[in-house]
């Protein structure tokens, strides 16, 4: 199925981004546990928004003689010098982890939210992230189909790479972008940029796994199952505004 405004009337109220884009990363994790090779890399869903995600800790009393922990419970009572209000941000991506060395991180697929464009402050969180891990030689590609926020990430990305003439035109906003770093040389990163155009298929991209292979990403496929799973047919009255 073609690409499709989600940000936009009438496709805006019919279902949230968040909804989407869960069940999408959950179509990619099912493709490339089908597409990898099974005794080496796994794929995993990552996804929470920031304003929603609190802490799920559970406490259990396991009995048994308590008189050691008084005083350590007497001293967490300390008041804090400081309390902050942290904000982290979005996160819808697919982890893929190979076996070796505790199920190391061997690649990510970000996709791109729009509050990960919102404001300079996520962005930069934003691009800090996608820079640690091509640092570490783990392979990424980022998927940026939100049309109501028109900063463009690759381009700030690359900024941040000192690789400007690896940028993007910012029209139309939506894009795919993969990198892969080169593993004997971590000063230069392979990168396969394209624009994805509202009314188009979604361009398909290779997927650079760490000191392994890289595979093609059924970008396509996997979108058109989510959108599938919420009952949503292309229209093509519908268009980006």
């Amino acid at each position: 199925m073609p690409l499709l405004d989600h940000f936009h009337p009438p496709l805006l109220d019919r279902a949230p981004w968040s909804s989407i884009c869960t069940m999408w990363i959950a179509n990619l994790v099912k493709d490339l546990n089908r597409t990898l090779p099974r005794d080496r890399f796994r794929a995993f869903a990552n996804a929470h928004l920031s304003s929603t995600v609190e802490a799920d800790i559970a406490e259990y009393d396991r009995g048994g003689d308590q008189s050691n922990s008084d005083d350590a419970a007497v001293a967490l009572e300390q008041p804090a010098l400081f309390t902050i209000e942290a904000q982290f941000p979005d996160e819808f991506e697919v982890q893929i982890h190979e076996y070796r060395d505790g199920m190391r991180l061997s690649a990510v697929i970000e996709l791109i939210s729009p509050g990960n464009k919102d404001r300079e402050v996520e962005r930069r969180k934003f691009i800090s992230k996608c820079s640690s891990y091509l640092a570490m030689g783990i392979g990424v590609i980022l998927v940026d189909v939100v049309t109501n926020r028109r900063f463009n990430l690759h381009n700030l990305l690359m900024e941040e790479l000192g690789t400007p003439s690896a940028n993007l035109s910012l029209e139309p906003p939506c894009y795919v972008a993969a990198y892969r770093p080169n593993p004997w040389n971590t000063s230069h990163i392979d990168v396969w940029p394209f624009a994805a155009s509202i009314g188009a298929p979604i361009p398909s991209v290779p997927l650079p796994l760490r000191e392994g292979p890289s595979i093609l990403v059924d970008l396509e496929a996997t979108y058109s199952a989510a959108l599938d799973d919420h009952g949503i047919d292309f229209d093509h009255t519908i268009t980006a505004s």
